[in-house]
């Protein structure tokens, strides 16, 4: 049943379905075909021009905060159609793209399977370490944009664990998620108008997710740099929500 709930600090949170979510993104790969593969995964299918402005943001105030060093092993945890692949790759010692998407893989496979220091797989974020793909590696440099919305509450800290077991010893994380201006949002098989399909999804406020990150990058000796604004107010077009970036950095 489609809903959208409005949650405070001390109400029961609704969950979100993971097979819905599942079954979101491979639409979202179908239709990457028609859309390209930027705007499948920026949900803005009928503003072309506003999904190249906020890829374009995006990456200028972001690429520089990840700090990309030629020798640097890159996880992009949640790497979707390729999206950033197109921008790392080029400057880094090693990328590893995982999604749970098995479209979205394939579409990033076909992109940048060529690159000899680049791969992509079919892995969930919050069964990382334990993937057979990523058995030994570790990451000097982890991103993580836009994932922790489609998991319910136990998958996120999962996730973000699993996140600290991959990384280096000496290691940066940048994280970007939309939050919630106010109280907890969720959307439970929601239909979108712009996209045409429904979607589910949990908007938490900055204050909890904060709580999150510090019970588990906090606490494996991460401590948080830097935070902010992706987008300014005219290309942040969603009144009960914000993109936040967060950027946690350890050894260093």
């Amino acid at each position: 049943m489609m809903s959208r709930q409005f949650s405070a600090a001390h109400d029961p949170k609704p969950l979100i379905d993971p097979t819905s979510v599942q079954d979101f993104f491979e639409e979202r790969a179908r239709k990457a075909e028609a859309l390209g593969p930027v705007r499948a995964v920026i949900y803005q299918d009928k503003n072309p021009t506003l999904a190249q402005q906020r890829d374009a943001a995006e990456k200028a105030l972001l690429f520089p905060l990840i700090d990309i060093r030629p020798d640097d092993a890159v996880l992009d945890a949640g790497c979707g159609s390729g999206r950033w692949a197109e921008v790392l790759i080029p400057v880094c010692g090693r990328y590893h793209g995982v999604d749970a998407s098995w479209g979205l893989v394939d579409i990033a496979r076909q992109r940048f399977g060529h690159c000899s220091h680049a791969r992509f797989d079919v892995v969930s974020v919050d069964r990382l370490a334990g993937s057979p793909s990523l058995a030994g590696e570790r990451f000097t440099r982890i991103i993580s944009f836009g994932v922790y919305i489609y998991l319910n509450d136990d998958a996120v800290e999962s996730a973000l664990q699993q996140l600290c077991a991959v990384a280096a010893p000496e290691a940066k994380v940048v994280l970007r998620e939309p939050v919630a201006t106010g109280d907890r949002l969720t959307l439970s098989d929601f239909y979108s108008d712009d996209m045409e399909q429904s979607y589910s999804a949990v908007y938490r406020p900055e204050a909890e997710l904060m709580g999150m990150f510090d019970r588990t990058l906090g606490a494996a000796g991460f401590r948080l740099q830097a935070c902010g604004d992706v987008f300014d107010a005219g290309l942040n077009n969603r009144a009960e929500t914000r993109q936040r970036w967060f950027a946690w950095v350890r050894g260093r």
